[in-house]
């Protein structure tokens, strides 16, 4: 039984991967970190429904590329700072993406500007990946704009009201 304010974590499905060990060197964690980005996003590339993913695989700082530093860090070049909530969920986010359509995700798309993003958010979680529908060439494709660890009432809120405001 847990105790009172602790919340318990809900029984996950079975393709939800076990969340990534985050005790020991950041430097060493980093570069296992960069491993599991590797083959979830350059291996085997992840699909929303049937459109591909792309990521920022501008690689500004001689390491790793944009991509994996929005989804793993906090911050902007060169003051970029671990977060160690996103970095031990990133094994969630390409199977996240591949099962967006399992019903305990709550998926919207919500129009920011001229843009549109989906929302994937793992409510019972506490974790959500931003994706950008863009045209390219060869059609649609959802860029991957950020991932993180849900970790307030406030940002709850502001989910939830994206959500209510949803265009699908």
């Amino acid at each position: 039984m847990a105790c009172q304010g602790e919340r318990l974590m809900p029984a996950k499905p079975s393709w939800l991967p076990d969340l990534f060990p985050m005790d020991g060197d950041w430097e060493q964690k980093l570069h296992n970190l960069y491993k599991i980005f590797v083959r979830d996003f350059v291996q085997h590339q992840p699909h929303l429904d049937v459109i591909e993913v792309w990521w920022d695989q501008r690689v500004l700082d001689g390491k790793f590329p944009e991509g994996f530093w929005h989804i793993t860090t906090q911050g902007n070049p060169p003051n970029r700072l671990p977060d160690f909530r996103r970095s031990e969920r990133l094994p969630w986010c390409a199977p996240s993406i591949n099962n967006s359509t399992d019903p305990i995700i709550i998926k919207w798309d919500y129009q920011e500007g001229k843009k549109i993003r989906t929302y994937l958010w793992l409510e019972r979680f506490d974790y959500v990946i931003i994706l950008e529908k863009r045209h390219q060439r060869m059609g649609i494709i959802a860029f991957l704009i950020t991932a993180f660890h849900v970790d307030g009432d406030r940002t709850r809120q502001q989910l939830k009201k994206k959500y209510n405001h949803r265009i699908t």
